[in-house]
């Protein structure tokens, strides 16, 4: 059964909810939730997405991201996202939220993106979900920062501007 994530309108109001298909044809606004975990030292942690993830294969993103199913708020989709992609409850706040559109081929993705912010030791053993993430991998800002510059398609848009906007 595919999870029905939450339709909301231009301000981010509910408005219904169905599968991200019928969101990204329709152009329709979504729910997203994108969690940035730094350790110790103020490095990030990204993941590269799993090659089967229908939108942005294999691109580099947020530590931790989805969308907001049916029924959830922000905070509840965050905590059942961490302990999906990466098997971990730990402690975040709310940063900010910003909306975003992106054309990929035939889809309009519209979203309105609720960033967290959380710490966790370097050393942490995550369980990534296979289906979600296929690797893990520390950044410094500067050196993120940089590698967005000179190679932007290699990361999410949403991840992306959530650097450029609070990093």
């Amino acid at each position: 059964m595919t999870e029905k994530i939450m339709f909301v309108d231009e301000n981010d109001q509910p408005i219904g909810a169905g599968d991200r298909r019928e969101a990204w044809t329709g152009g329709m606004h979504v729910r997203i939730v994108r969690a940035i975990l730094r350790d110790e030292n103020g490095r990030i942690l990204s993941q590269r997405r799993s090659a089967l993830k229908p939108s942005y294969p294999n691109r580099w993103s947020d530590s931790v991201s989805g969308h907001v199913d049916e029924g959830e708020t922000y905070d509840v989709a965050m905590a059942r996202e961490m302990k999906e992609e990466i098997n971990l409850e730990t402690d975040l706040r709310f940063i900010g939220k910003f909306e975003s559109m992106d054309i990929q081929g035939e889809y309009t993705i519209r979203e309105f993106n609720a960033i967290y912010e959380g710490t966790i030791d370097s050393n942490t053993q995550l369980d990534l979900e296979p289906t979600e993430v296929t690797e893990v991998k520390w950044f410094e800002i500067n050196e993120l920062k940089s590698l967005i510059a000179n190679g932007p398609e290699v990361f999410t848009p949403g991840f992306r501007e959530a650097i450029r906007r609070y990093y």
